[in-house]
């Protein structure tokens, strides 16, 4: 029970203090009609099919400071991407050991660095094939440190089966595009990229052990139901990818 009070603080406080700001600058963002100037970042490239465009403007135009901050003191692109890695590989030494709101809050925040180091390419127009390939292949080392840390946790529970299929769709879902475009075949189609499988796991990992103290559970049940969609819906997503990239070659 402690731990679960723990668990509830660590995801509590942040929650409302990030959120509540996120939130109230989003909303002036809509009445002061700043939306009204779409951020480049969606202009250069296709938006979340999940995430609603004003909301991703947002996002967008709030983050452009550290974007500009990271190019001032001379961070580089892959300086980022590492830095990335070593947060999401410490998320999932923190789900191993059960520590599902600090875990989240971890993860959450290697998603968002892993975010910059494309925009920062961009801004500083270094973007190079070497730092593609370095950004797409420390994403999997996170997927799958990440992964690993939550199926030690759940190693002898029934959620083993779903991180199974998640170790399968997470990679495949990345796999089955990159073999696509490497072939000459744009391939977007589908739900579950990899923003949407971080936010939504890293955001059921925060929640949960706010849901299990409000009604008294043992586990975290909210984590359970995230993990078994992402499974699913990843899986399904590569093998749509497949038949996808196949008809067309």
């Amino acid at each position: 029970m402690q731990q679960i009070n723990s668990e509830f603080y660590i995801s509590v406080i942040p929650l409302i203090a990030i959120n509540g700001g996120f939130i109230t600058g989003y909303i002036m963002f809509l009445l002061l009609g700043f939306n009204k100037k779409v951020h480049n970042e969606l202009k250069q490239k296709a938006g979340s099919k999940l995430i609603i465009a004003s909301l991703q403007n947002y996002w967008f135009t709030i983050t452009e400071p550290f974007v500009q901050l990271f190019i001032r003191i001379g961070i580089t692109p892959n300086m980022i991407t590492m830095i990335g890695l070593l947060i999401s590989i410490s998320s999932g030494f923190l789900f191993w050991a059960h520590r599902w709101g600090l875990g989240g809050w971890i993860m959450i925040a290697g998603g968002v660095f892993d975010l910059f180091d494309g925009r920062v390419a961009r801004a500083t127009k270094k973007v190079t094939k070497a730092g593609a390939y370095l950004d797409s292949v420390t994403d999997r080392y996170s997927d799958g440190f990440i992964l690993g840390g939550l199926t030690l946790a759940f190693r002898d529970t029934w959620l083993a089966i779903p991180l199974i299929l998640c170790f399968i769709g997470f990679f495949t879902v990345s796999y089955a595009k990159a073999r696509a475009e490497a072939s000459g075949i744009k391939c977007n189609v589908g739900f579950f990229q990899r923003p949407e499988r971080i936010f939504s796991l890293g955001l059921s990992a925060i929640f949960s052990p706010i849901v299990s103290y409000y009604f008294g559970l043992e586990i975290p049940v909210l984590l359970y139901a995230v993990i078994t969609i992402l499974g699913i819906g990843t899986v399904i997503t590569s093998a749509y990818r497949i038949h996808y990239s196949f008809k067309r070659l």
